[in-house]
C-alpha cells in the first residue's frame, strides 16, 4: 500500500485488489460477452486493479471517497486516461471498487491501453453518508479529483500520461460523465491534461424537462426506487424537499423507505415492495405538488441539468429507443441545445430498439472504440487491417448487431466495425466517410 496526500491534511490509500492476464481477459470477452475472437484481440495489456481511497469537496468541506483504477501491465508507456462513471447501483458495496473480478468492464477497457479509472460518488463504496443520486456536482467532483489523485502518484506508477483524457459513463453514469465535461478542469491538472473527447450513454441530462415529467407522468415506471432514490438524496444536499418521508409518502411506504434507502439494500428489492402503480405510495396532493410549474422539485431538478452547456470537444452521445428507464428524449434534448448552440462537434447516435440493458455493451463498447480510433493515426489502423473484396458490408456493434445506416449520421466516422453480408465475416475497419 503506498501512502500519499491528496489534500492538505488528508491522507489516501492506494490498495492493490486485483490483476489478470490479457488472454483472461481475452477469453471472459468472448465467453461472457459475445464479442469475436477478432474484437478480443484488441485487449492486448495485462491489468492490475487498485483501489483508491481520496477526498473530494462536497458541500463546503472534504470529505472521503473511494474508487476503482485500472493500470495496464505497460511500463515506460505514457497512455491516456479514461474516466467510466458507473450506472445506478443502491448498495454501497456494488461500486465499482468492490468488484473486483472480470465482470467489471474496466479490465477490458484498461487492457486496450488506457489507464481506466471509475470513482464509485460521494455515498457509495467506502463512503457512508447518503448517496446524493444524479447530484451534477458531486458526480463531477468524485471524478477530478480521482483524476488529481491519480496524477499524483505519476511518480509511483510504472505508466505514464499522455495528456489525453475520455470521459463516459452509462445510465446514472452518463449524467456523471456529462457533469464531469461540464466542469472546469482543475487548476492543477490544467497544463497536464485535456479532455480528449466524452461519450454520454443512455444518460438522464434534462432532469427537469424531459426525465423527471416523463417518470412522474407514468404511474407504472418500472423503477419506482430510482424516484425515491432521487427525492431522498437531492434533499440530503438541498433540505428543501420535505423533512422526512412520512411528508409525501403514505405509511408503510415512509417507514419502508426510510429503512431501505440506506445503502444496504438493492434496487431490486427495494422496487418489490412498491406497488405496480408507484404513485398511490404519495399522499394525497403530493403529486401536484411535484408537477406543478417552478416546484420545488422542478427548481431543484433543474440545478441537475447537464443538457444546456456548448461542449468545445467531440462529445458523442447514445441511446436505444426501447429504454424503459432513462427516456431517449433526453439525448435528443441535449443534442438540440447543443447544436442550437452551434457546438463544433456533437453526435446523437440511435443504437436501435434496444430497452435499457440490452443497449449497455453496445453503447459502451463502441464509444471505448471511439476513443481508441482518436489515439492512433488512419494509416496506422489500415495497417491493421487489410480488408479483403467483399461485394456489401453492414455496420456492426460489438454484439454483432447491425447498426442501422439511418442511424449512421456520423458513427461511421473512426474506429468501426464491419462484416461481410457474404461470407460473414467481421473486421475492423477505418472509415472516413
Amino acid at each position: 500500500m503506498l501512502a500519499f496526500c491528496v489534500h492538505v491534511n488528508c491522507l489516501s490509500q492506494w490498495t492493490l485488489l486485483n490483476a489478470y492476464s490479457s488472454e483472461d481477459i481475452q477469453s471472459h470477452a468472448q465467453s461472457q460477452l459475445s464479442l469475436d475472437a477478432l474484437t478480443s484481440s484488441l485487449f492486448t495489456y495485462d491489468v492490475e486493479m487498485r483501489r483508491l481511497s481520496y477526498d473530494m469537496p462536497f458541500l463546503g468541506a472534504d470529505t472521503p471517497v473511494s474508487g476503482a483504477a485500472f493500470l495496464p501491465n505497460a511500463a515506460g508507456t505514457d497512455l491516456p486516461v479514461l474516466v467510466y462513471h458507473h450506472g445506478t447501483t443502491f448498495q454501497r458495496q456494488s461500486a465499482p471498487s468492490f468488484k473486483v473480478d472480470l465482470t467489471n468492464l474496466g479490465y477490458a477497457m484498461a487492457s486496450m491501453g488506457f489507464v481506466v479509472l471509475m470513482p464509485d460518488y460521494a455515498g457509495l463504496g467506502e463512503s457512508t453518508i447518503q448517496h446524493p443520486y444524479c447530484h451534477a456536482q458531486s458526480e463531477a467532483d468524485a471524478g477530478w479529483s480521482m483524476v488529481e489523485a491519480v496524477v499524483e502518484l505519476d511518480a509511483g506508477l510504472d505508466v505514464g500520461f499522455n495528456g489525453n483524457v475520455y470521459i463516459t459513463g452509462y445510465s446514472q453514469g452518463g449524467h456523471g460523465a456529462m457533469a464531469m465535461a461540464r466542469a472546469q478542469l482543475p487548476e492543477s491538472l490544467q497544463d497536464v491534461l485535456a479532455v480528449k473527447a466524452v461519450a454520454p450513454l443512455s444518460g438522464p441530462y434534462d432532469m427537469s424537462g424531459t426525465q423527471l415529467p416523463w417518470i412522474l407522468g407514468d404511474p407504472f415506471y418500472t423503477q419506482p426506487a430510482y424516484i425515491f432514490y432521487i427525492l431522498k438524496g437531492w434533499n440530503e444536499v438541498y433540505g428543501s424537499l420535505f423533512e422526512s418521508f412520512a411528508d409525501i409518502c403514505q405509511e408503510p411506504y415512509a417507514a419502508m423507505l426510510d429503512t431501505m434507502l440506506n445503502g444496504e439494500h438493492s434496487g431490486t428489492a427495494i422496487n418489490a415492495l412498491c406497488p405496480e402503480d408507484w404513485t398511490t405510495m404519495l399522499l394525497p396532493g403530493v403529486m401536484d405538488t411535484m408537477t406543478t410549474a417552478n416546484s420545488t422539485l422542478l427548481d431543484v431538478a433543474a440545478q441537475n441539468d447537464v443538457h444546456n452547456w456548448t461542449p468545445a470537444m467531440p462529445l458523442h452521445m447514445r441511446y436505444c429507443t426501447e429504454d424503459e428507464e432513462v427516456w431517449f428524449q433526453n439525448a435528443v434534448s441535449a443534442y438540440d441545445w447543443m447544436s442550437a448552440a452551434v457546438a463544433p462537434d456533437v453526435e446523437a447516435f440511435n443504437l436501435g430498439a434496444f430497452d435499457h440493458n440490452g443497449c449497455a455493451l453496445s453503447a459502451i463498447t463502441t464509444s471505448v472504440l471511439w476513443f481508441l480510433s482518436l489515439e492512433s493515426s488512419a494509416a496506422a489502423l489500415m495497417e491493421l487491417v487489410r480488408t479483403p473484396e467483399c461485394l456489401e458490408w453492414e455496420h456492426v456493434d460489438l454484439a454483432g448487431r447491425t447498426v442501422h445506416e439511418a442511424n449512421m449520421s456520423g458513427a461511421s466516422v473512426g474506429w468501426m466495425l464491419r462484416r461481410c453480408v457474404q461470407t460473414g465475416r467481421v473486421e475492423k475497419c477505418w472509415s472516413s466517410q
